[in-house]
């Protein structure tokens, strides 16, 4: 499951919640209204809080789509991600998809709060 809005039109962030078993199809899905939210901003730059504080363990089918889902946002202007993800085996996958996407601003944090305190400051 999944949930896309904008958090902040004023800072530019937009918010995505992931929860549960996330299929390529949730990413496809997340992504078109992500191009809606990230157009309505009218701007080259933006950041994204990430909620994964729900999602269980990914299938490596989704894992691959994340990749291009990383990809994609980095060529639409995104600057920073601040992720929030509990777990050691949740912060290593996104390590790593991190890693193969060329995305190198992802910041993990342990609440929402910190996560958007960060990209507000």
């Amino acid at each position: 499951m999944w949930n896309v809005q904008v958090e902040d039109r004023i800072k530019k962030i937009i918010a995505i919640q992931w929860s549960g078993k996330v299929t390529p199809e949730d990413i496809e899905a997340a992504n078109t209204k992500l191009d809606k939210e990230i157009t309505s901003l009218h701007t080259n730059e933006f950041d994204v809080i990430v909620d994964m504080v729900d999602v269980s363990v990914m299938i490596p089918e989704s894992q691959k789509k994340l990749v291009d889902h990383q990809q994609w946002l980095l060529q639409k202007g995104m600057k920073r991600a601040a992720v929030v993800v509990n777990g050691t085996i949740a912060k290593l996958q996104l390590k790593r998809t991190a890693r193969e996407s060329s995305h190198q601003n992802e910041y993990h944090f342990e609440t929402y709060e910190e996560a958007l305190t960060f990209l507000k400051g």
